[in-house]
């Protein structure tokens, strides 16, 4: 499938009670290096039978690392590793977590270590597909081919994102997407009455806003992935889909239609007019995301996994709308943005049944169900969710995500790993001596070089 542009199948979550949840085990310390522990091996997953390791009676630890160390999300996978223990008292899961910036680096040094994990952390796109390259990763087509239910479980446009050449390499665990937060009180105060819906409507509030002495919209860039996740927003309203898709594959080295360089210079325009903070590429994402909860800025672009920090701060006084639409834009109209978080196995484990077996724990029903109503993220298969447990803003996502056309894929996994960096630059020299044809430029340079190396 096309990266840049993936079809949405129907998710299929229906807003009726779920038969049961999973049950709460006491929680650890949220640190980054919090592990959860307990027994060892299981039936094989593959199988159903026993991994040599089981034969012997042998006890099989499964080292797990994932990106969300925060207290809240640790207690959810203790919890949830608490119970596939239970189930499987054989099988030990002995759990780190490390943050979105440290990650990246902390599983390459690892995977090269004796404390190499059985299951690794990973997000879409050409992420998964570094580690299919370095030999890293399991194939784990077998797994899924033998387990027909489990396979048809997922939203199979989530699954087929892990699906490179052929062969599967990665889990989908939930997926992410965008949405514009706002501050409820500031929109009353200064009198807005109705969203936005249109990027010239969306300019004539921000300067409403800048008049009445806030920060229309905060923008935290001292990690570029955040102005990544504007671009990669308009570049699917602003480029034709067969442009944007024949360029993200690489089969078209040159990225040159106008829409790249207006993305770029429309969120330069943002910054040019002061409808941004000024300080937006050393400002950090949680000091963005505090400016609103602290009714210092009106709005910000959101992670919808995020959405119950706004719940917590503001109670009622937030909202969100969607991201929005571009007149004249040559793209695709009701995209979403955002893309699957991934597990992959690693090929050295010497376990991967038993790995492939907590996989399947973590995309079971139940467990998918929990972290709906523990954490807000968003589901990747067909299960039913209780509306008494959901923050009603995130069914309304997920229901609304399931008629939504397609998904835009984040432009920093889409792409060529080796042209993601040169666009990412760009997504900060925006703000300073460069424009965005200047940019595009770069970016085509270096697709080519890509290109002519491979």
């Amino acid at each position: 499938m096309d990266k840049g542009f993936r079809k949405m199948l129907g998710i299929g979550l229906g807003a009726v009670l779920c038969a049961s949840s999973i049950t709460g085990c006491s929680s650890q310390n949220g640190s980054a290096d919090t592990q959860a522990e307990a027994g060892s091996t299981g039936p094989s997953a593959a199988e159903g039978g026993q991994s040599s390791g089981e034969a012997a009676g042998e006890p099989v630890t499964i080292k797990f690392i994932h990106k969300l160390p925060e207290e809240s999300r640790m207690q959810y996978f203790n919890e949830v590793i608490a119970e596939f223990e239970k189930e499987n008292p054989n099988i030990k899961i002995e759990m780190n977590a490390y943050g979105d910036e440290e990650i990246k680096d902390k599983t390459r040094v690892l995977l090269g270590s004796d404390e190499a994990p059985d299951i690794f952390f990973t997000w879409s796109g050409q992420r998964i597909t570094q580690y299919v390259d370095s030999g890293n990763a399991l194939d784990i087509t077998k797994y899924l081919e033998e387990d027909s239910q489990w396979k048809e479980s997922f939203n199979q446009s989530m699954l087929e994102c892990c699906n490179k050449n052929g062969s599967y390499w990665a889990i989908p665990w939930d997926y992410d997407s965008k949405e514009m937060v706002y501050n409820k009180k500031i929109f009353a105060e200064v009198g807005i009455t109705e969203l936005p819906a249109t990027w010239d409507e969306l300019l004539e509030d921000c300067q409403i806003i800048k008049d009445a002495g806030y920060t229309p919209i905060a923008l935290g860039n001292q990690y570029s992935w955040v102005v990544c996740h504007y671009i990669t927003t308009l570049n699917g309203k602003l480029v034709p889909e067969d442009k944007l898709n024949a360029n993200y594959n690489m089969e078209d080295t040159n990225f040159s239609h106008e829409g790249y360089a207006k993305a770029l210079d429309m969120v330069r325009t943002l910054y040019d007019l002061g409808y941004v903070n000024q300080d937006v590429n050393s400002c950090t994402w949680e000091m963005s995301q505090s400016m609103v909860q602290e009714g210092k800025a009106a709005m910000v672009y959101e992670e919808v996994p995020n959405l119950v920090n706004y719940e917590n701060s503001l109670g009622d006084d937030w909202g969100y709308f969607d991201f929005p639409e571009v007149e004249n834009g040559q793209g695709k109209a009701g995209y979403i943005t955002g893309g699957p978080d991934v597990f992959m196995v690693n090929s050295e484990s010497k376990h991967p049944d038993e790995a492939v077996k907590f996989l399947k724990h973590l995309t079971s029903p139940d467990v998918q169900a929990k972290m709906v109503y523990d954490l807000g993220f968003l589901p990747v298969i067909n299960v039913e969710l209780d509306p008494e447990q959901c923050m009603p803003e995130i069914l309304e996502i997920i229901n609304k995500n399931m008629e939504a056309p397609g998904i835009s894929e984040w432009l920093d996994c889409a792409l060529n790993q080796t042209v993601a960096d040169t666009y990412l630059i760009g997504c900060q020299t925006i703000f300073d001596d460069q424009d965005g044809a200047a940019i595009m430029l770069d970016v085509s340079a270096t697709a080519q070089e890509v290109a002519e190396d491979q």
